[in-house]
């Protein structure tokens, strides 16, 4: 036998509650009677249904205004105050559909439009439910080897808790997401659960850095001007915590890079394969010199006939 209430009776807040008060309302409601944990079903979606009009502003305000006309969307009380022979409400709500008057649908067919499924009078469409979404911190050391995180999230339609036992993949990047599926918010009417989507925040490390979503790993390998002069070996750190030995030939650039493969991150997107370690040289000069050292420069100096800047 069809129900006399209201959507405003089935979530049992008043006509004026506020937005805060009906979603409140339904998280308690929906906490006690989702199937997912025991509850009635029937239950569960007659509230859903109430929450899902009311939720929305426009099927609120609809669904006020033919309350108005004394009826209850969805239980045949669809009467006009004018008594029989006049617009039923699907005449009227047509016309208002139409961009016609009230007076205008007197007489009129009904409009095809289905106030069944909107107001919960028929059967409602099945949908799926909303996407979550976390952020998590990952080291950088994480992020190289992989590892695993059990994340706890909140449902907010029920306020109930969900665990994930996520996985941090070797070589993941910062920004990088992974879906699970079934993790997020219920679905309404039967519809299949959201997912949850986890983003990694990766540190930045005090000496590699990263490039984007790439394998490669970028190091500043700092060499006085003199080394860079005479040439020199230098002792470089890798990711792995590994040393390689880089030689730096005589008359070395400031910005030159040398790179070495398979010395990264793992590749992410290549399973099997790493990117390369890329060593910048940056020549550093000396910012304050001694007396004897300025004399030994100044002799250099003068004594150089290179052309450093050809006349234009």
């Amino acid at each position: 036998m069809p129900s006399s209430k209201s959507f405003y009776d089935v979530l049992g807040v008043s006509k004026n509650a506020s937005d805060k008060e009906i979603k409140s309302a339904f998280r308690k409601l929906a906490q006690k009677y989702h199937p997912d944990r025991g509850g009635d079903e029937a239950k569960f979606k007659e509230i859903s249904e109430a929450y899902e009009t009311l939720s929305n502003p426009d099927k609120r305000k609809e669904y006020d205004m033919m309350l108005q006309f004394g009826g209850i969307p969805g239980q045949g009380g669809y009467a006009y105050a004018g008594g029989a022979g006049g617009p039923s409400m699907a005449d009227i709500f047509g016309s208002m559909f139409r961009g016609e008057g009230v007076s205008g649908a007197y007489g009129a067919d009904p409009t095809s439009f289905d106030f069944g499924d909107m107001f919960g009078g028929g059967r409602a469409r099945a949908r799926k439910g909303n996407d979550l979404r976390a952020v998590i911190d990952v080291t950088f050391d994480e992020a190289l080897h992989g590892a695993k995180r059990s994340v706890t999230h909140r449902i907010p339609s029920t306020g109930e808790s969900d665990t994930i036992e996520v996985t941090i993949p070797a070589g993941c990047y910062d920004g990088m997401k992974l879906r699970y599926k079934n993790h997020g918010e219920y679905g309404v009417n039967g519809g299949p659960r959201g997912s949850m989507l986890i983003e990694f925040h990766v540190a930045e490390h005090p000496v590699f850095k990263r490039r984007g979503k790439s394998a490669d790993v970028a190091i500043d390998v700092p060499v006085s001007m003199y080394e860079a002069a005479l040439g020199c070996t230098v002792d470089v750190p890798t990711p792995s915590g590994k040393t390689l030995r880089l030689k730096v030939p005589a008359g070395t650039q400031s910005g030159k890079s040398f790179r070495f493969k398979d010395m990264g991150m793992p590749d992410v997107k290549r399973s099997g394969h790493t990117g390369a370690l890329l060593a910048t040289v940056n020549v550093k000069v000396p910012v304050s010199l001694t007396e004897k050292e300025r004399a030994a420069l100044e002799k250099l100096r003068d004594a150089d006939e290179r052309i450093y800047r050809p006349a234009v």
